[in-house]
């Protein structure tokens, strides 16, 4: 959405002339924290939308606009986060495959990076595959049973413990059952691999153009899943880039 700045723009009129006025939902689904995504709105100047519902921190936040730059915490979605979830037991875990590995392959993310429903962690590649046995036995051993995801590339893999109830899937399932829509009209976007879990649900989605290689080799095994919308694809690969991806996608569902 943020890659190409004409892009962004060019979705941000087409949701206030159009998207906005069909009654549409605008969901931004980001591993940033909230006031990460809130120096990004303000350093857009303008060119990127403003969203109608943020999930953040890899879909252990639900934040809805208030109004008058105010965003209010979704005390729904934190009380079904709670559910089965120890902190400190999840933390223990972390702790003990850092202390296997040592720092200099392993480390904990900033602090604005950790909250109460998220540990992450920054891994290089090759002691990844000990870490997650380590971190497995742990939590097994502590009753705790958690969503590990790893995502990014190159030497290194950001690692995220979260609750088993979270996630960004489950995030946007729970906005979409929230407000009333159906898959079919429900659209999930992306371009890395870290939107993997996010697109693999039953609604609608779009990976843009300019997606990375490891999501697009996991799309070419997924052609075929069943689509909510009779005669079309569930999952499309845009041939335009960024933003203007998405208005593709959405053209092709007739949602445009």
């Amino acid at each position: 959405m943020v890659g190409d700045d004409a892009a962004t723009a060019a979705f941000k009129q087409w949701w206030e002339d159009v998207g906005v006025v069909r009654g549409g939902l605008l969901v931004y689904n980001t591993g940033r924290s909230l006031e990460s995504f809130k120096q990004l709105l303000e350093a857009k100047g303008g060119a990127l939308a403003r969203p109608d519902v943020l999930i953040s921190a890899v879909g252990t936040k639900i934040y809805n606009y208030a109004g008058q730059g105010q965003w209010k915490e979704d005390a729904g979605w934190v009380e079904q986060l709670g559910e089965g979830w120890d902190l400190g037991v999840v933390r223990e875990a972390a702790y003990k495959a850092l202390a296997e590995v040592g720092r200099e392959a392993m480390h904990f993310r900033p602090p604005e990076e950790q909250n109460d429903h998220k540990v992450t962690c920054g891994v290089q590649t090759g002691p990844l595959p000990r870490v997650l046995e380590r971190i497995s036995k742990t939590l097994e051993k502590g009753g705790v049973d958690c969503n590990v995801i790893t995502s990014g590339t190159g030497d290194w893999r950001f690692l995220d413990l979260v609750p088993k109830r979270a996630g960004k899937l489950q995030a946007l399932d729970y906005v979409r059952q929230e407000h009333g829509f159906p898959l079919s009209a429900t659209v999930a976007c992306g371009d890395s691999g870290n939107d993997i879990l996010m697109l693999s649900g039953p609604n609608l989605a779009i990976v843009v153009g300019n997606a990375q290689p490891d999501l697009v080799s996991w799309v070419e095994a997924h052609q075929a899943d069943a689509s909510p919308v009779p005669g079309k694809q569930r999952l499309l690969v845009a041939s335009a880039h960024e933003a203007r991806g998405i208005l593709e996608g959405l053209e092709y569902w007739g949602l445009k």
